[in-house]
């Protein structure tokens, strides 16, 4: 039993070894382009027609970093088509609706302090 976890562990350091050994040597080049309107885009392949490369910026790149498959669109989000709430305007408050509040409170606590009184009894 115990030969059988010390070979299965020798073969996940060798995997693992192998695994990065690859990738260690996979890399690809980056080419930055320049369109006429001064866009840049950075691409692995071939600048695009139209646009002139900057060799003096190549750098190597892991392969991991880089993909050849298309960039897919985002999926759009579920709540993307749901209504936007209405941005209100900001109100100042005014004295005499202050004074309004301040006597309907004071109200409210004169009510309670009596029901306290009647239940007090």
């Amino acid at each position: 039993m115990k030969a059988l976890i010390k070979g299965a562990s020798i073969m996940k350091i060798i995997l693992c070894a192998a695994l990065v050994a690859m990738t260690g040597v996979a890399g690809a080049a980056v080419n930055r382009c320049v369109d006429a309107d001064g866009h840049v885009l950075l691409t692995d392949v071939d600048c695009p027609q139209g646009s002139r490369a900057e060799d003096d910026n190549i750098e190597r790149v892991p392969a991991a970093m880089t993909t050849s498959v298309a960039a897919a669109p985002a999926p759009r989000s579920r709540w993307a088509d749901l209504p936007r709430a209405q941005v209100r305007k900001t109100v100042s408050t005014d004295v005499a609706t202050l004074q309004a509040a301040r006597q309907s409170l004071t109200m409210e606590d004169e009510l309670r302090k009596q029901r306290r009184l009647v239940s007090a009894r």
